[in-house]
């Protein structure tokens, strides 16, 4: 049961840093797993980038760029996000994405997953060693969101639970650490 969560965890940390920066590099026994996957995450991946420079580029030119939840919550984004959440979906992930003030939020559940607190500790552990491998990619998406919206900061919020709604990890990339 113990590598069955392990291996669950593992397989989110891969799709999620996908979505991230773009694709990745598989290990070779997910790779196979989440082959396809990978593409699906990879096209919403690049849609969201397009769809970036497509709102920034037309509002640039009235210098009033939107808000990062009035970005967020605007049509064309919306329309990648349901798409992004349904592969994750298809992956056995539930996911909620949301803006809120400076936050971008990614929440990830592992639904089929129900944790003992000795479980949680050891996804947890998981989960952090993945997400600081991959904090060049978060901190690059709070960069890229922050060229297409008016807020001064944007903080990207990744955090996961388990079926039971008991938080695993959770961790904040913000702009501001890049500069």
């Amino acid at each position: 049961m113990k590598k069955h969560i392990l291996s669950l965890a593992a397989i989110s940390c891969l799709i999620l840093s996908m979505t991230a920066c773009g694709g990745g590099n598989a290990s070779s026994s997910a790779s196979s797993s989440t082959s396809s996957a990978q593409t699906s995450v990879q096209t919403s991946s690049e849609s969201s980038a397009e769809v970036s420079s497509e709102v920034s580029s037309g509002e640039t030119a009235n210098s009033d760029l939107p808000s990062l939840e009035d970005y967020f919550n605007s049509d064309i984004m919306q329309t990648v996000i349901s798409a992004t959440k349904e592969q994750y979906a298809s992956q056995g992930i539930s996911s909620d994405m949301y803006a809120e003030g400076d936050e971008l939020h990614y929440d990830f559940t592992l639904s089929d997953i129900e944790t003992t607190e000795e479980d949680r500790a050891a996804l947890s552990e998981s989960l952090k060693s993945s997400m600081e491998a991959n904090a060049d990619a978060f901190l690059n998406t709070a960069v890229q969101a922050k060229a297409a919206v008016s807020n001064e900061n944007v903080v990207v919020v990744v955090s996961y639970f388990d079926g039971a709604g008991n938080e695993l990890y959770s961790q904040s990339f913000s702009s501001a650490d890049a500069e």
